[in-house]
């Protein structure tokens, strides 16, 4: 069964590494997702055109087509993937009875994405960059760009870049072993205000590693704006997380559901 996990988390020793050579379709900070290995994120969500059958990368990370409404199915370009429809894209939920084997996004072309050695993270990957990489709650917050709302992750070897600023949930959030939850949170909280950025602001953040993962679902307790980000992992989840508009969903198998995708690519020590 599907756990929910809502937008916010991040994940025994950092690798030293700074940010490499940029490659195709790449943000170029470096992501911890265990003690050994870390991951390059995407450029932006990923989207599917049905008319000329491609995967493409969001042109900007704050892009998002997002939330389902009644005219979703008919949309050419859509961001929002049923379980595991690497092979399969469709814009539709799975019926619970069809089940699913998970066939990673990753395994396809992406047309801006260059060679394609992508993936999408387990559960496990998600838990330890939130939770348990070395100074993790330091390395992660919300954010707004363009007017659109999100989670910001931080790289490991971060150095904030001038004439910019970035408030980290270090001081808003207490843990457990297995919840995060924000201090005095109501339902009027809302942590993007913590940082807000314009387009050439976060340029300097991202040029600097920085990842952006937008809402894209809409909350009804916040007037139907995009207020929930809801992202697949490979796995299914055992976390909780408190206050649901804060985490991204992560982690379900043959659930009818659809979530967005943020694919990875292994970083290879030589």
């Amino acid at each position: 069964m599907k756990k929910n996990l809502f937008f916010g988390a991040l994940f025994a020793t950092v690798l030293l590494a700074s940010c490499d050579s940029k490659e195709e379709g790449t943000i170029n900070g470096l992501f911890s997702v265990s003690e050994t290995q870390q991951v390059k994120f995407s450029s932006g969500n990923l989207q599917y055109t049905k008319s000329t059958q491609t995967y493409q990368f969001a042109e900007h990370q704050w892009n998002v087509i997002g939330d389902l409404d009644e005219d979703f199915d008919e949309k050419d370009t859509f961001d929002l993937f049923a379980w595991g429809s690497g092979d399969n894209p469709r814009p539709e939920e799975l019926e619970e009875e069809e089940g699913a084997q998970f066939v990673d996004w990753g395994t396809q072309p992406v047309a801006n994405g260059g060679e394609y050695k992508w993936r999408t993270l387990t559960n496990e990957e998600w838990d330890y960059m939130v939770m348990r990489r070395p100074d993790a709650f330091n390395l992660i917050g919300y954010g707004m760009i363009e007017n659109v709302k999100g989670l910001i992750l931080l790289p490991d070897a971060w150095e904030q870049p001038k004439d910019t600023k970035f408030e980290s949930l270090a001081d808003t959030i207490t843990t457990s072993s297995n919840s995060i939850t924000v201090k005095d949170w109501t339902k009027e909280t809302d942590l993007t205000l913590l940082n807000v950025y314009d387009a050439a602001t976060w340029q300097k953040m991202e040029d600097a590693g920085a990842v952006f993962l937008p809402y894209n679902v809409k909350q009804l307790s916040r007037d139907e704006q995009l207020g929930e980000g809801q992202y697949w992992s490979n796995t299914d989840s055992e976390m909780d997380f408190a206050n649901n508009f804060i985490w991204p969903d992560r982690g379900c198998s043959i659930d009818a559901f659809v979530m967005g995708v943020r694919l990875v690519k292994d970083v290879v020590k030589e």
